[in-house]
């Protein structure tokens, strides 16, 4: 049986053009969920946003759940480069590493409304929820690894990492949600005063 030609349209391959549609779609969710929450979201609305047709969303995703899961992914790919990039470049005092954790997470939610408010309401969707713990455990386990590499201390890092991360984003969700109103700077400095206050057991001086 032959199989059927796809033909470059206007020197875009069939590839690049699910692609860019697939983009538009997952730009249209961000943006409702910016505007209105992931609870009031559906197929038609988010078709209409990003004008496409049904048929271009489900060439894309399987339903709601798939595309929610995506821009869930979409926003801790972006915060996991942030904070691998935020490390790297961290200065090897402790309390400066704390800053730059810190610093990188707040400005990764920031960067998209869409991001951080589906963040803050991920507990309530079981899939994202268990994605959501899968992240928090992650970054805590990378963390343990950057601020006590000897791990010689008697206290358990991921304990202490986990306690931190856990209250670091309900402040982030607060935020996220319009619940929490206070200045970037004020914010900043006060989670890391928490984040240095709570770590300080695990310092490589301590």
């Amino acid at each position: 049986m032959a199989r059927a030609v796809t033909r470059p349209h206007r020197g875009v391959s069939a590839v690049d053009r699910t692609a860019a549609r697939r983009t538009r779609l997952l730009d249209a969710a961000r943006d409702l969920i910016a505007d209105q929450g992931s609870t009031s979201l559906s197929v038609d609305a988010v078709c209409g946003r990003a004008e496409l047709t049904k048929r271009y969303f489900y060439e894309s995703f399987t339903g709601l759940d798939a595309l929610l899961t995506a821009v869930f992914d979409e926003a801790t790919g972006a915060l996991r480069s942030a904070l691998v990039a935020a490390l790297a470049d961290a200065p090897a005092q402790f309390e400066g590493r704390i800053r730059v954790v810190v610093r990188s997470v707040l400005t990764a939610l920031a960067s998209d409304r869409g991001w951080s408010r589906l963040w803050a309401e991920s507990p309530a969707h079981p899939l994202l929820r268990l994605r959501r713990h899968a992240v928090i455990d992650e970054f805590v386990a990378a963390l343990a690894g950057e601020l006590t590499p000897d791990r010689r201390h008697g206290q358990d890092p991921a304990i202490t990492l986990l306690t931190l991360v856990a209250g670091i984003t309900e402040v982030v969700d607060r935020r996220a949600l319009l619940d929490l109103p206070i200045h970037d700077d004020a914010l900043l400095e006060s989670l890391v005063a928490v984040g240095v206050a709570a770590c300080a057991p695990l310092r490589p001086d301590a």
